[in-house]
């Protein structure tokens, strides 16, 4: 076993890393899905190209993805919480893979635009399972960095499909894209399932030996081990006389169920914030820029520029700063590290509409192609340390056991909707009201998002699941010390009773 200083081992940090490895090879190869698009559309545009699409088609090609990451929320919704989030991973690969051997196969846009829905479908289901399984099963010291690292797969993953679009053709892309998927699926094979979700079902002893075996052996990791048990035993209690009802029956008490839960605070505080952070995240443009790069590049910067060596360019420093954004998630607090990005965000987009609207009128004392370039290079900063970080952090610490896989899947259909409608209306409206105004709405919903959110999500850096959860439910800090159990161990110590008479 490999020690560090005093009793302590590297042995579980390691064990985490290869777990989020297999989350985040995986996201790699939906990285490369939502950078296909800005190599496949100028493939296509070409007089020679085999398949020729129109321009509405075109935005379907890149947008499709979006609409159908909604079926993959509502496919792994129940699915996370029956069959367990081993399985469900395993099963986000499958129509991926499809996805890219029928990118070899098929002659015509239908066939195009039916690979990226695959492909879409693998996405939504992800999206929420991800970073759940990462939130669940690393340490909470190190969980926002673990967290982190889903954006910057997502980074990895864009940076290689544009920059191997460079080199190879689209079809020699897609299967190349393939192998990455494929190798995620051999890292998932060699996981353990969740400990939060065997304990959720009741499953304790092999919850507790996962658990020990990802996290080491401690006062503290008892003493969080505890809790959840506790928190589970009392909910199964709640739940376990319902289990022999007709199936009549049961329908009819999931909606009550739904019903009750969509009142409880611990329920629907985590899904707004989500709903906003999401919609944030996709105006923020994150997506639509990976999609449309090289026409983005031409408008802002002009038609000569040289569209692929700034796409690469632009994708490699967000791959650094995606580096940098796990150091921050360590060292800063969530808030302050949203917040800041955010204002960047909002200037860089301010910063752009009105470059690009004195360029448009002839308004500009001088045109120099550095301007535009260091503009949107601030804007990727912005997007990159902490819009496109955060989200996916927070997901995976923001929801009780008891609906992580509800509220999770509920939330990201903010995700996909959003992904569609941007991806989808950013050509419209470019079309229609120009890039700046177009540049000026989105920064628009950027703003009133980070408003909300200000006043509702609460700092959850270096706090436990338990506490996160309990603090939704507005229980203080010494409502839950009184629920610890009396041989439970805080910061070192056991809780004593002032009585020798128990009851």
């Amino acid at each position: 076993m490999v020690k560090t200083e005093g009793n302590r081992s590297y042995t579980p940090v390691l064990r985490q890393c290869f777990l989020t490895a297999s989350v985040a090879v995986n996201i790699i190869a939906h990285g490369c899905v939502i950078g296909f698009s800005a190599i496949l559309i100028p493939s296509l545009r070409r007089p020679e190209s085999h398949i020729q699409v129109t321009t509405s088609e075109e935005s379907w090609i890149a947008s499709i993805v979006g609409f159908a990451l909604i079926m993959g929320n509502f496919i792994i919704t129940p699915l996370m919480d029956t069959w367990g989030r081993k399985k469900c991973h395993l099963l986000t690969t499958v129509p991926v893979l499809t996805g890219w051997f029928l990118l070899l196969l098929v002659n015509n846009v239908a066939g195009l635009i039916t690979a990226r829905f695959l492909q879409g479908i693998s996405m939504g289901m992800l999206g929420p399972l991800g970073s759940i399984i990462i939130g669940e099963m690393t340490d909470p010291k190190n969980r926002g960095a673990f967290l982190t690292s889903v954006s910057l797969s997502l980074t990895i993953g864009v940076l290689s499909t544009h920059s191997m679009g460079t080199y190879f053709s689209w079809q020699q892309n897609a299967l190349i894209c393939s192998f990455i998927t494929f190798t995620s699926l051999l890292l998932i094979i060699y996981n353990p399932e969740s400990p939060s979700w065997l304990i959720a079902k009741g499953r304790f002893k092999e919850g507790e030996e996962i658990f020990f075996w990802l996290r080491g052996r401690n006062a503290e990791q008892e003493a969080e081990l505890e809790n959840m048990i506790a928190a589970q035993r009392m909910n199964r209690k709640s739940s376990v006389s319902e289990e022999q009802l007709p199936l009549k029956i049961k329908v009819k008490r999931f909606f009550v169920y739904l019903k009750d839960t969509s009142k409880k605070p611990e329920f629907y505080k985590p899904i707004t914030i989500m709903f906003l952070l999401y919609t944030m995240f996709q105006f923020a443009g994150i997506n639509v820029i990976s999609s449309y790069a090289m026409d983005i590049i031409h408008q802002v910067v002009g038609p000569t520029a040289n569209a692929k060596f700034l796409m690469v360019l632009l994708d490699v420093e967000r791959l650094i700063c995606n580096i940098l954004a796990v150091f921050l998630m360590k060292t800063l607090r969530r808030r302050t590290l949203l917040f800041s990005s955010g204002a960047v965000c909002v200037l860089s987009y301010i910063g752009k509409c009105l470059y690009v609207y004195a360029k448009q009128n002839n308004k500009l004392p001088f045109d120099n192609e550095l301007i535009p370039i260091l503009l949107i290079a601030l804007y990727m900063s912005s997007l990159t340390v902490g819009i496109s970080s955060i989200p996916f952090a927070i997901s995976g610490e923001i929801f009780p056991l008891e609906y992580r896989g509800l509220g999770g899947g509920i939330s990201v259909l903010a995700l996909s909707l959003n992904f569609f409608i941007a991806v989808k209306s950013f050509p419209i409206l470019t079309h229609s009201i120009g890039l700046p105004s177009t540049y000026l709405l989105y920064a628009g919903i950027v703003v009133v998002c980070l408003v909300v959110i200000y006043f509702m999500m609460p700092e959850t850096k270096d706090r436990t699941l338990q506490e996160i959860e309990d603090s939704f439910r507005g229980l203080s800090r010494a409502d839950q010390k009184s629920a610890e159990p009396l041989n439970s161990y805080t910061n070192g110590e056991m809780r004593r009773c002032s009585s020798h008479i128990l009851y």
